[in-house]
């Protein structure tokens, strides 16, 4: 009678060892279908979800924290945050590639210089509102280097 009730008990064990293992795999399947590797944006139509990362989420920034600036210069972090794949594309025209190192307009958005350049700010409020018209990302290049590229 021993060995029965013995056995039950392995095979308790063996069954709760299991369900763990599927478990933490399922977990794990789940997590990283959901895009959350932050090295891997999911992105559609454009925009990148859950690449703006915030820390309160779990995730690194690419951008400055919004709630630092105010005015103009917040609403531009603000969409330098929900869709960083648009300014990512677009080249900034205030000369901050030569002063910054900056590679594109996103980067303005990764330090404080965003927040105190007119063009800079001005190029992320043009780029969203075409964005946001359907303009597509070539034509949303040209209208800011007609506009902006002059100033820098």
């Amino acid at each position: 009678m021993e060995k029965l009730i013995g056995g039950r008990k392995a095979t308790a064990v063996l069954i709760a060892v299991l369900a763990t293992a599927v478990a933490g795999y399922v977990g794990a399947t789940r997590w990283v279908a959901s895009g959350s590797d932050q090295s891997a944006p999911v992105c559609s139509s454009g925009r990148c979800k859950g690449s703006g990362g915030s820390a309160a989420s779990g995730g690194h920034r690419l951008t400055l924290n919004p709630l630092l600036f105010v005015g103009p210069p917040r609403q531009a972090y603000i969409i330098a945050e929900q869709n960083p794949l648009l300014l990512s594309q677009l080249p900034c025209f205030c000369g901050c590639d030569k002063n910054n190192g900056h590679k594109n307009l996103l980067d303005c958005y990764r330090d404080r210089h965003g927040g105190s350049c007119e063009i800079c700010t001005g190029e992320a409020l043009d780029a969203n509102r075409m964005f946001n018209q359907g303009s597509p990302v070539e034509q949303i290049r040209d209208a800011l280097r007609a506009r902006y590229a002059h100033q820098g």
